[in-house]
């Protein structure tokens, strides 16, 4: 029989030891779509010199792997209760603060990262990988529901019949549609169809000779987050946007998804910087085309996320 891709799982955990896979149960499965395991191992040719022009055997070594996925931007319906997704973006170089009852935030971090042992289980079979740090991109679009699309990078670890895991209940909150949503930039409610937020972390694999796969685990080097806006182009009386770039303002960002509590997601940046503005057109609207940096206020602070 055929393995259905449709009966697909993805578990995820933060190990207390770095790049060693934890054993992961039903309570460590995130609900996600479009996951995708992409396993790497390098294979050395030896260019061994003989009377035949044929190459022999290469030397298989180091095992890497990539997953990808997208999961709901959503809280676990409790405020005060860390989403499922709060582990996944720890391990993209956030801090987690919980306040009881009342929110989860995620700031910036630059030391005291977690890694993860992440898997996808296929009716029957396992895809592992351990030490796995990685990026995330929020995209937000008007009337839609909030996308966390993820890109971890990791060690690699041979795949195992295992059976997938029973006995697993998600969190019931579902992703709420982007709008009514109080977004403003420099204090300005632009006419916005949709927002990307990439964290755009510089991933790096660890050489260890000591390690089975020949890499330890992914570490962050290097951290310049990124955001997209469409705005609606409008008259400079309206709002300067060209000025604000010219002269590298720094303008406050806020949004908000959802109403409910429990499931409320408020996001903020306190210095936008505006890299590029393209002229553009949708609908017949003449609209920017906005690519914007997020910068430091004091630092580990260009954004925050809170649940609540």
């Amino acid at each position: 029989m055929p393995l259905l891709e449709a009966r697909s799982q993805l578990a995820a955990k933060v190990e207390s030891t770095e790049g060693t896979a934890e054993t992961l149960s039903a309570t460590d499965a995130v609900l996600a779509r479009a996951v995708t395991y992409d396993p790497d191992i390098e294979v050395e040719e030896l260019d061994l010199q003989s009377s035949s022009l044929s190459p022999f055997a290469g030397a298989a070594g180091g095992r890497m792997a990539r997953m990808t996925f997208e999961c709901e931007l959503k809280g676990s319906g409790t405020a005060g209760t860390p989403p499922e997704i709060g582990k996944l973006i720890r391990a993209c170089g956030f801090e987690e603060t919980i306040v009881g009852g009342t929110s989860v935030t995620y700031d910036p971090a630059s030391d005291s990262i977690p890694s993860l042992t992440i898997a996808k289980y296929v009716d029957g079979k396992r895809y592992l990988m351990a030490g796995a740090r990685g990026n995330f991109e929020i995209r937000l679009a008007a009337g839609k529901p909030g996308i966390i699309a993820f890109d971890f990078l990791g060690t690699a670890i041979a795949d195992s019949d295992t059976s997938l895991l029973s006995g697993v209940s998600y969190h019931s909150t579902r992703a709420q549609p982007f709008q009514n949503a109080s977004f403003q930039i420099d204090s300005y409610s632009a006419i916005v169809e949709a927002i990307t937020i990439a964290t755009g972390n510089t991933v790096e694999l660890r050489e260890s000779v000591n390690a089975a796969q020949g890499y330890l685990s992914a570490v962050l080097s290097k951290r310049l987050m990124t955001m997209s806006l469409n705005p609606e182009d409008v008259l400079i009386a309206t709002q300067d946007f060209w000025d604000d770039w010219e002269s590298g303002a720094l303008v406050a960002f806020t949004a908000t998804l959802g109403a409910t509590e429990g499931n409320i997601c408020t996001i903020t940046a306190p210095k936008v910087q505006y890299v590029k503005l393209g002229q553009g057109e949708r609908r017949g609207m003449a609209i920017y085309e906005m690519d914007c940096v997020l910068r430091r206020d004091s630092g580990d602070d260009e954004i925050s996320i809170a649940f609540t």
